[in-house]
């Protein structure tokens, strides 16, 4: 029948079950991981949404004619409308709060900070503004299109 006696068949049990227990042990501990949870998360998601993208033959299709592409061209017009002028609202005036210091370090200071804020608030509205656009090239240097939806400033 078997070659295999009782007492073998009890210990390959055991050495199962301890298997058992220590995946079961290094599975929670992986699961109490941080990145292991985002990881996942990040997996799921893109599992969960990449059908319905690779269903379309131009990214963006999706939102032609909603809501979305209304959104986008509303809050595009708005951040170049009203973002640079008042990004040289804030630099003039704290280029004029510095020429104002006349030598004292705390105001110069704090205009050197508004300066240096609102230089970073113009390189994020430039970046918003440039970066569909580069985006958009590079994606179609990898044969991937984008609708014109989804494209504000073409």
């Amino acid at each position: 029948m078997s070659n295999s006696t009782p007492d073998s068949n009890a210990s390959s049990t055991t050495t199962l079950r301890k298997l058992a227990s220590h995946a079961k042990l290094r599975a929670s501990q992986a699961a109490a991981n941080p990145t292991f949870r985002r990881a996942v998360q990040f997996s799921l998601t893109l599992f969960l949404f990449s059908g319905t993208a690779m269903a379309q033959t131009t990214i963006g299709d999706t939102y032609c004619g909603t809501s979305v592409e209304g959104l986008l061209d509303v809050t595009f017009g708005a951040l170049v409308g009203l973002g640079l002028p008042a990004t040289m609202f804030y630099v003039g005036r704290s280029g004029l709060s510095y020429m104002r210091a006349s030598g004292n370090p705390n105001q110069q200071n704090e205009a050197r900070k508004d300066l240096i804020l609102s230089m970073t608030g113009f390189g994020v509205i430039l970046l918003a503004i440039v970066s569909p656009e580069l985006i958009d090239k590079f994606a179609s240097a990898a044969s991937v299109q984008f609708s014109d939806c989804v494209k504000p400033l073409s």
